[in-house]
């Protein structure tokens, strides 16, 4: 996928976007029941999406096959469903969203921490 460092840092900035509407809304509500949701889609939506887009950037090679895609999909995929389920689980007594997102989450943390370490520490780029 030749264009997942951009992809990365447009999806980024589109949680950043969303992650300063929620809490505006949440300031004029005087209501941030929701603020889980709200630090979880600024650290894991805008900052770890532009993080990876900076890291596919700066070492374009990592992009290169086909675990790079699973690790942008498991990502891509599991953030909004972590983030639904976090407010799911802070409204309702079901975590299981939450739970599915995480484990996507982390799961593609993983796989981006084998990209990396295949592809830095074999070349000896690291």
């Amino acid at each position: 996928m030749k264009n997942i460092d951009s992809l990365y840092v447009v999806i980024g900035a589109l949680y950043l976007v969303i992650g300063m509407l929620l809490g505006i809304v949440m300031g004029m509500h005087q209501d941030f029941t929701l603020a889980p949701v709200h630090a979880h889609i600024d650290l894991v939506g805008f900052s770890a999406h532009c993080v990876l887009g900076l890291v596919y950037r700066a070492w374009p090679t990592l992009k290169e096959g086909a675990l790079a895609v699973v690790q942008f999909l498991l990502f891509v995929i599991g953030t909004p469903i972590l983030l639904v389920g976090i407010a799911v689980a802070i409204k309702s007594t079901s975590a299981t969203l939450a739970i599915i997102g995480s484990l996507l989450v982390i799961l593609g943390a993983v796989v981006f921490l084998v990209v990396v370490a295949r592809g830095l520490l074999r070349s000896g780029r690291a």
